[in-house]
């Protein structure tokens, strides 16, 4: 062999002849999602089936390049070898000839042994991935089969105002009995879905697939079970034999309303209808402190519609020409907590059973604060320093808890007592009903508890979105006493009352047009973003 070709540089690296970049990674794009309709679920199916070839595709050519690098590896050695051996006894002579010749072996015998351990790692990743999408898909396939498992359950009727769904039977005349407890997303936001999730952590808990239900005039789609069927749980509430929305929820949600159930609970409140103030105008300006007020939109929560001034004379000029206003003084002597201000979330659970007569109220032991980021002073006007909407942290070790726990609840049973006692809060016949909502309360330095204002459709964190601090074992608890189960508990939540309500009045004559079933109370305005 001569020199030159005994000379030839060394590959170095064995991705010298082929680029990296050159092969395709092979990443997994589309992971396995629950799916809430057929359509969502063959749709998935679909794609990571042919993902799966994608991926099997990649990898044998990412497998062909390591062989062709590990190939390449051994022929240089070959080479390097076959130049070591023919050297001639006048090479041999050259100390720099030789060293040289040696440095060559040496250095194709690493990127030899550098190739096969690439290709072995190559083979090693292309195995995981696959074997990833095999599991993704696999997770695919038993959803298709739940499903088709599920919509031929024979025992599910279709939702009916009046006169109840007859209860379909066997070839013998007895009555089918439901193979699973079923739930259905339909998408009206909320926390229904969160729900669901909840429910389907349980072993006898099915999903029941959705479909378009009807668009309205300006093409919003709205969905129900497949066939229009009654199922456990959906947030549809025409369909669902559990409701998650209380029946009369306006009641406790607007805050002029709240007024009435609340005499003496809150602060000092005016009112302010089309830029006018309606009813109790508020003192001038020379009769009250120097304490802050707040305008806020009545039918609106999250702290978004809330503006701040100095003085009463100050509040027409920071609404617009038309809508509702609620109108309050900073409380005297708030309690803070290190200086700055804070409020607590507290938690309520409302119950409403079939009959509707009968509720149970439960208050949630734990909690929240929202505090301030900057220390409170009356003067300062700023939302930062006079509004507090983010939860912050957990209530437990706040000294105040203990005291303010069981005065808080007290107001929230009272207020809660009147809204059914006086028929605001209405039964649903043959329906459970329920909500998970807080209320915002205000401690002063004498203990004093106030009432600010009720949050339907609260905040909720998962662990998924919130690991160390979520509401998990509060949602948990409460479907377990809404719908319990074996392996249920009530956790935190604690029995507040039992009360009993005006019985529901009799349902008017259907329609000759058929219109969507509680289009108000099962599909209200909130999200999981709201507070």
């Amino acid at each position: 062999m001569d020199e030159n070709k005994a000379a030839r540089p060394a590959t170095g690296t064995p991705f010298a002849h082929f680029p990296e970049k050159t092969v395709p990674a092979m990443d997994i794009f589309v992971t396995y999602e629950r799916s809430w309709s057929i359509q969502d679920a063959l749709e998935q199916h679909s794609a990571l089936a042919e993902q799966r070839e994608v991926l099997t595709e990649i990898g044998r050519n990412r497998l062909r390049v390591r062989h062709t690098q590990l190939s390449f590896a051994e022929l240089e050695v070959e080479e390097a070898l076959e130049a070591a051996k023919t050297m001639s006894g006048f090479d041999a002579g050259d100390a720099q000839r030789v060293l040289r010749i040696a440095g060559r072996l040496k250095a194709a015998v690493r990127d030899l042994r550098t190739a096969s351990r690439m290709k072995q790692l190559e083979q090693g990743m292309v195995n995981k991935h696959l074997a990833q999408a095999d599991a993704e898909n696999e997770k695919a396939r038993l959803e298709m089969c739940s499903i088709k498992e599920v919509i031929d359950d024979k025992s599910l009727v279709v939702a009916l105002d009046d006169p109840p769904p007859p209860t379909p039977v066997d070839a013998n005349g007895k009555p089918l009995k439901q193979r699973y407890r079923y739930c259905t997303n339909c998408k009206v936001g909320g926390h229904g879905q969160r729900f669901c999730e909840y429910f389907l952590e349980r072993p006898d808990w099915r999903i029941y697939p959705n479909q378009e239900w009807f668009k309205d005039e300006k093409g919003n789609e709205y969905h129900c079970p497949l066939g229009k069927k009654l199922v456990d749980f959906a947030d549809e509430t025409h369909f669902s034999r559990i409701a998650m929305y209380l029946k009369g929820r306006a009641w406790l949600e607007e805050k002029t309303k709240v007024l009435d159930l609340a005499p003496g609970k809150m602060p000092d409140t005016y009112i302010i209808e089309n830029g006018q103030w309606r009813g109790t105008v508020p003192p001038s300006d020379d009769q009250v402190t120097d304490l802050p007020w707040f305008v806020k939109e009545a039918d609106r929560n999250w702290g978004t519609s809330i503006h701040v001034c100095a003085k009463p004379s100050a509040c027409l000029n920071l609404v617009k020409p038309t809508g509702v206003y609620v109108v309050q003084p900073h409380i005297k002597d708030p309690l803070l907590h290190d200086g700055r201000k804070c409020h607590i979330k507290f938690y309520v659970l409302l119950v409403g059973f079939e009959d509707g007569v009968r509720w149970n109220l439960y208050t949630f032991k734990d909690g929240y604060l929202s505090i301030s980021p900057n220390p409170w002073s009356p003067t300062d006007l700023s939302k930062d320093t006079q509004v507090t909407v983010i939860r912050t942290e957990r209530i437990g070790s706040w000294k105040a808890w203990p005291d303010a726990y069981p005065k808080c609840k007290a107001v929230v049973v009272e207020v809660v007592e009147r809204a059914i006692t006086q028929g605001k809060l209405e039964g649903r016949l043959g329906k459970t009903q329920f909500e998970i909502f807080s209320a915002d309360f205000i401690v002063d330095n004498s203990g004093g508890v106030w009432l600010f204002e009720f949050n339907m459709s609260p905040v909720l964190k998962d662990p998924k979105d919130e690991p160390k601090v979520n509401d998990a074992d509060m949602v948990r608890g409460a479907l377990s006493i809404v719908a319990p189960w074996s392996g249920g508990s009530p956790g935190l939540w604690d029995f507040a009352g039992e009360f009993r309500g005006q019985p529901p009045p009799p349902k008017a004559p259907p329609a000759e047009k058929e219109k969507p079933v509680d289009s108000v109370d099962s599909a209200p305005a909130a999200s999981s973003g709201s507070s």
